[in-house]
């Protein structure tokens, strides 16, 4: 027993070393190795504003958490000691996303773009980190909202990507030039912020059974009660997931099913909700992973909102009663047949608790079940 006791302290006396020498070489590489992480960072700005001498982060600069453009630094650019203009990295969607820093003086001015990362399609939307494209923007007046096409030459087969850079540089200079002109006297700008639509998101579970089932004025909240016989159930290579009956005030009013399936990339999960008469109250979308502005316009309210007022028994078939998303028919298709089975599930699980019947030959229905890619 003592020597376990000794050997505890004795390993207890090793972590306490090891832990006060890594705080000590901690404290004294740290200040080189931002030393070195700001050289990089400088390399870069100094790309995009060459006639800066040295780059300071601005730590009072306060960034736009609402905005769907995400600003992950500023830096004011200085020469001989004096602030002439800042460079800002900012994040957003293009086809995919992409990384950038732009510089802008105080007249602002662009002095040039940069990609520090961009993962849009080669041969496509890459081009737009050639210096064709980049070079455009050098010497843009940017007091106003730049336009493709109209400030600058687009990207030829690439129109998601160019309106995507379009909507990050012009955010970016608005924030660098709105602080450039509270704190150091640069030109205003002739309007607020650019406004740029946040993606569309996934619904969690609580919001879509609010919106697809809300609660009366007055009436008690909707209640729920799995059907447990559904629970991961396989239908027609989808995987329904759990099925609800809703009720509220002692009135059936429907019900819920959860369908995963497969899509594009990977799995596509949607929640389909049914009245008693086996009709679409609506569908949400509740998990996702496909191409940015392609795919993942499933979750668009235009696209996801056909399906309503929809029979449950009627076919929902892309291009013959659905519509499909442009360049996106495999994601539309496989969202619709998750829609098309969780309402027949739903449907047969309302019909259990007094809804109407299910027909003779409602199992017999098609699919979609495109397996070719987009």
């Amino acid at each position: 027993m003592k020597q376990i006791i000794k050997l505890g302290f004795v390993l207890a006396a090793y972590a306490s070393v090891a832990c006060v020498s890594l705080a000590v070489v901690y404290n004294l590489t740290a200040p080189a190795i931002e030393a070195v992480k700001l050289a990089k960072a400088s390399a870069g700005m100094k790309i995009v504003f060459e006639d800066a001498d040295t780059f300071s982060p601005a730590a009072d600069f306060e960034k736009d958490s609402a905005s769907a453009i995400t600003v992950n630094a500023l830096h004011t650019a200085q020469k001989d000691g004096k602030v002439i203009g800042a460079v800002i990295e900012a994040a957003g969607a293009t086809y995919d996303k992409a990384v950038m820093l732009v510089g802008l003086d105080l007249n602002r001015t662009i002095t040039g773009i940069q990609f520090l990362s961009l993962t849009d399609t080669p041969g496509f939307g890459q081009r737009a980190a050639e210096p064709a494209f980049t070079d455009q923007f050098k010497g843009l007046e940017a007091a106003k909202t730049l336009e493709a096409g109209s400030d600058f030459d687009g990207i030829s087969g690439a129109t998601i990507t160019t309106k995507g850079v379009t909507n990050i540089v012009n955010y970016a200079v608005w924030a660098a030039g709105d602080y450039l002109a509270k704190n150091y006297g640069g030109q205003a700008g002739t309007g607020g912020a650019p406004v740029v639509e946040a993606a569309p998101a996934v619904f969690d579970f609580d919001t879509a059974f609010a919106e697809l089932f809300p609660a009366r004025e007055g009436g008690e909240k909707p209640v729920y009660t799995e059907a447990e016989e559904y629970r991961e159930k396989a239908v027609k290579k989808l995987r329904v997931d759990k099925v609800w009956t809703v009720s509220a005030d002692g009135k059936q009013l429907g019900a819920l099913a959860a369908v995963t399936g497969t899509s594009y990339h990977g799995t596509v999960s949607v929640l389909t909700a049914v009245d008693t008469e086996r009709t679409i109250i609506g569908c949400r979308i509740t998990d996702l992973n496909d191409t940015p502005n392609i795919g993942m316009r499933a979750l668009e309210k235009d696209f996801y909102g056909q399906f309503t007022g929809k029979g449950s028994d009627d076919p929902l078939i892309v291009k013959e009663g659905v519509d499909a998303l442009s360049g996106a028919t495999v994601t539309s298709a496989a969202v619709a047949d998750a829609v098309k089975v969780g309402a027949m599930q739903a449907a047969e699980a309302a019909a259990q608790k007094g809804g109407k019947a299910v027909p003779a030959d409602a199992h017999s229905y098609p699919l979609n079940e495109l397996q070719e890619e987009e």
